[in-house]
């Protein structure tokens, strides 16, 4: 066989029994599914039945780098973690940057995948052949960064880990998974942490020194080359370089659509947290995921007053969910992500949490009382930030009903609270409001893990020119932003497949599917990715087959999803988005999505999807196409499939 960047290998750990296996990772895996966020998904469903509870044992904890992972691709960093996720209940995951992926392939494995639960901590240490389960009680409580300061200086600064904080361990819906400490990366959404805390896993420490093969370097080469001269052009990448993802403030500020004080504001006071004060008063240092040339992480560290020398990693949404609370301080942002970062809690859902509660306080479901004395109010930094360290501990009442998500946290609290709850499936909101921006309400809606703007990147309208709405999705309305109904169906459904290439491959998606052009987003993005990946596998996918993937994978989630008995009517958002007017002026000022065009743009994606449009359901047809025959199957026997498909097998 000729070398080629997969390593061949599953490793299995039964935290239970403590067998430790490895298995081939056959052609079923990497022929459909290629590798990261594909392989992930495949074996989510094939391994984890509805039957089976998210902290149950009997739930899988799976680790996926992207297929592209250490071979030297431009931006190849991402890993895929899945499980049952224990705040949606349904398909879960979550993607992280850093090398631990790497690293996992230089040791051998393709895929990680740990069932069962241990008796008492433990950590899994992976020293190339050498792989077994070690005790972690000294570890319990540490802080991410804590695990993994000390695997460093007890194996050697070459060594990576994942692990949980506190959070995770106390089974915090809200938990993430970190990569490398608290500063280089981490699986935030979903609470992937607490599935990992709930089989009593702290840490993974891992070393690898086998190498990573290429099947043609000429042709990896002359990708790159051609990568390195589309991004020089591209207008999307000067400011990503210059301010990191803090630059997407100016697209809320240009859409007004800032989401602030629990979703109700659109345009809000925003000039503290300027990406400009950042980069000038703030940052440490700018850096990059692995092998990236875009290098858009940030460092930022505070000099003065009450968080002086707090630094930490901080990215966008960290800013966004801010806001969500009220907060413009960019200091108790910094000083908020740092505390997240290390407790290993997700700022995205936790940011939302704490602003459901902070709404629930201000219409007096919530009094001080059952806040224990902590005034939760909208800005207020103190209030915030006590109440981010109490989730993570769940120390006292509410706070231990805050760490089960907004969901389950209005359900216990009542008493109206569940108007206040911004979430989809369970998944708290991300991003920007989508009033004014039918697409973008849509695509939160049909994601497969919760409301997600990752799983789509629903912003192709905003740089398509009309002609080419028309030529990729037949009309040009869709290329207008808050108008146009027709083809917006079908550009969601092509901007899905499009970016789960990425997570698939293993690329960040910052690097590849945002751009300045429709035609610099496709050449990065598919055609770029699609000969970087035949490049270090020896494959010969088409951009179309390559596409097909990215579909498949998708489809999969979506058949774990119905088999975990979602239907249409999951596929909505929060009434306050539908009923509520946008408040604080500005460009989407009054504005509200409307049902009409939600659910026509909602149907033509599931006819474009090949899902039956009256259920939302998937269809034999549709998922045979894929040759996802077996999971058709799954499905009939389950009950799970319309009567009618609504389209062919081509």
């Amino acid at each position: 066989m000729a070398k080629n960047s997969y390593a061949g290998k599953i490793l299995r750990v039964d935290l239970t029994t403590g067998a430790i296996t490895t298995e081939e990772l056959g052609s079923e895996y990497i022929d459909l599914f290629l590798g990261g966020r594909g392989i992930a998904s495949k074996i989510l469903y094939e391994e984890v039945p509805p039957e089976v509870e998210p902290f149950d044992p009997a739930n899988r904890l799976i680790f996926s780098p992207g297929a592209l992972i250490g071979t030297g691709v431009p931006a190849a960093s991402r890993t895929t973690v899945a499980a049952r996720s224990p705040l949606t209940n349904m398909h879960g995951d979550g993607h992280s940057g850093a090398s631990w992926g790497a690293e996992l392939k230089r040791a051998g494995y393709d895929v990680l995948i740990f069932q069962g639960k241990a008796e008492r901590p433990v950590y899994l240490y992976i020293d190339n052949d050498t792989v077994e389960i070690r005790d972690a009680a000294h570890l319990r409580g540490q802080f991410t960064s804590g695990v993994h300061s000390w695997a460093r200086k007890t194996f050697g600064p070459d060594v990576c880990t994942v692990s949980i904080g506190p959070a995770g361990e106390n089974l915090v819906r809200l938990a993430g998974v970190y990569h490398n400490g608290a500063d280089k990366g981490v699986s935030a959404r979903c609470g992937l942490g607490a599935v990992m805390g709930s089989k009593n896993l702290k840490a993974i420490v891992t070393r690898g020194t086998g190498d990573i093969g290429v099947a043609d370097i000429a042709a990896l080469k002359a990708a790159y080359k051609d990568y390195l001269d589309t991004i020089a052009v591209d207008p999307y990448v000067p400011p990503a370089t210059k301010y990191g993802t803090c630059r997407f403030m100016g697209h809320r500020v240009k859409f007004g659509i800032h989401g602030a004080e629990n979703w109700r504001y659109g345009a809000y006071p925003w000039e503290t947290l300027d990406p400009e004060i950042f980069r000038s008063d703030y940052q440490v240092k700018a850096g990059a995921c692995l092998a990236c040339p875009v290098r858009c992480r940030r460092d930022y560290r505070v000099r003065t007053g009450p968080y002086a020398g707090v630094t930490a990693k901080l990215e966008w949404e960290t800013i966004a969910r801010s806001m969500t609370c009220g907060v413009t301080n960019p200091e108790a942002v910094i000083a908020w992500s740092n505390q997240c970062n290390h407790y290993g809690l997700d700022t995205e859902g936790t940011g939302d949490t704490i602003a459901f509660a902070m709404e629930c306080f201000e219409n007096g479901i919530l009094t001080e009382k059952e806040t224990e004395g902590l005034v939760l109010e909208f800005g207020n930094e103190a209030a915030w930030l006590e109440m981010t360290r109490r989730i993570a501990l769940r120390q006292g009442e509410l706070a231990n009903i805050l760490a089960e998500g907004t969901k389950r946290a209005a359900e216990k609290i009542g008493r109206g609270s569940e108007r206040f709850a911004m979430h989809v499936k369970g998944g708290e909101m991300t991003a920007g409001d989508p009033r004014g921006m039918p697409v973008r309400a849509v695509s939160y809606a049909t994601s497969t893990r919760g409301s997600d703007h990752l799983r789509s990147n629903p912003y192709i309208e905003e740089i398509m020119r009309p002609e080419e709405a028309l030529q990729w999705f037949g009309t040009e309305e869709a290329a207008d932003i808050k108008h146009g109904v027709r083809g917006k169906g079908k550009m969601l459904k092509f901007s899905e497949d499009f970016v789960t290439i990425g997570d698939i491959l293993g690329l960040c998606k910052f690097a590849y599917y945002r751009s300045a052009t429709f035609p610099y987003l496709y050449r990065k993005g598919v055609h770029l990715a699609t000969r970087f990946y035949n490049a270090c596998t020896g494959r010969d996918l088409s951009e179309e087959e390559m596409l097909m993937a990215g579909e498949r994978a998708f489809n999969v989630e979506k058949a774990y999803n119905t088999r975990c008995g979602a239907t249409r009517a999951d596929d909505v958002i929060p009434r306050r988005f539908f009923e509520e007017p946008l408040l604080g002026g500005g460009p989407s000022g009054g504005a509200v999505v409307d049902l009409e065009k939600f659910d026509a743009i909602l149907t033509e994606y599931y006819e474009d999807r090949r899902w039956d449009p009256d259920t939302g359901l998937p269809t034999r047809a549709g998922l045979e196409r894929l040759g996802l025959n077996a999971i058709a199957d799954d499905l009939e026997a389950r009950g799970k499939l319309p009567v009618s498909d609504c389209g062919k097998v081509e």
